[in-house]
């Protein structure tokens, strides 16, 4: 019990006597420490958010036309890192190329590249793609 105690205190004896690094004060002040940002500001880029989010949602439901464009709008939206704000409607679209399959492959001829994105961007987002 004695060696417990002794060890105790010599690290307590330890985490007092710190040095300091009499660092020299930082060139940049504390100025960003106390940065602030205005409310309306905020509003405005709030509002420009969802404009834009609006947009490419169009831009989604567009490209829903084209199988291959539609695909590779998603792959986009996925690189990107913003699909989770079209999180619905890429299930969707997906969800209806999926059930549509064995006839877009019997209609077209399409080249590695394509077939490959597809199948990569449906194994991303859950379906059982046979190879």
């Amino acid at each position: 019990m004695e060696i417990g105690a002794d060890l105790a205190a010599n690290t307590n004896q330890q985490n007092n006597s710190r040095r300091s690094g009499n660092f020299p004060p930082t060139l940049w002040g504390c100025s960003f420490a106390s940065f602030s940002f205005p409310q309306t500001e905020f509003e405005s880029y709030s509002r420009q958010v969802e404009e834009l989010k609006e947009n490419v949602k169009g831009m989604l439901i567009k490209s829903k036309e084209d199988p291959v464009q539609n695909i590779e709008f998603i792959n986009l939206l996925c690189r990107l890192g913003v699909s989770y704000h079209f999180d619905s409607e890429i299930e969707n679209n997906l969800t209806e190329i999926f059930d549509d399959l064995p006839n877009l492959l019997e209609k077209h001829d399409y080249d590695l590249y394509t077939l490959s994105l597809l199948f990569r961007v449906m194994r991303q987002h859950g379906f059982k793609m046979p190879s």
